[in-house]
């Protein structure tokens, strides 16, 4: 699994928070990555890094969106999630991935943002993190169809 955040320097503190997350939803350790994150996008791997198979891409239209243009070649997980505005730009380019599960928010990229801290979340939490962490005791596949679309 990798979970990349796709936001210009994200501090210290929302990486611990989005590794305990990305724990109680997933059940999966992850460390960050050092060699493969920059200033755009930090990335989170778990330990085995191979398991789940998912890439989930959260952030800013833009990064998001350029990140998936250039890589959309070089994407090994089977099973991509978007959470991001405006997918609307990358909807073609990732209907082109053949044999990959493409999930991508319901509202056509409207995301709702909460400040995290008054539901007792140390980063800014959209509406589909919210319904995954709800429904975290559901099988993976059900809990990403719960909160997001699957292109087909």
């Amino acid at each position: 699994m990798r979970y990349l955040i796709c936001k210009n320097n994200i501090s210290n503190e929302e990486v611990t928070a989005r590794i305990k997350y990305i724990y109680d939803i997933f059940h999966v350790y992850t460390l960050k990555s050092s060699k493969e994150s920059n200033k755009e996008i930090t990335v989170l791997k778990s330990v085995p890094d191979n398991q789940p198979d998912i890439l989930m891409l959260i952030g800013h239209d833009p990064i998001t969106n350029n990140y998936i243009i250039k890589n959309i070649n070089k994407i090994p997980e089977k099973n991509i999630v978007v959470l991001s505005c405006n997918t609307k730009k990358i909807r073609k380019s990732i209907k082109k991935l053949k044999n990959k599960n493409i999930y991508l928010p319901r509202e056509q990229g409207k995301i709702n943002y909460f400040w995290g801290k008054e539901i007792k979340f140390e980063f800014d939490i959209t509406d589909e993190e919210v319904i995954l962490y709800r429904n975290r005791k559901e099988n993976i596949e059900k809990m990403i169809l719960k909160a997001f679309e699957r292109i087909e």
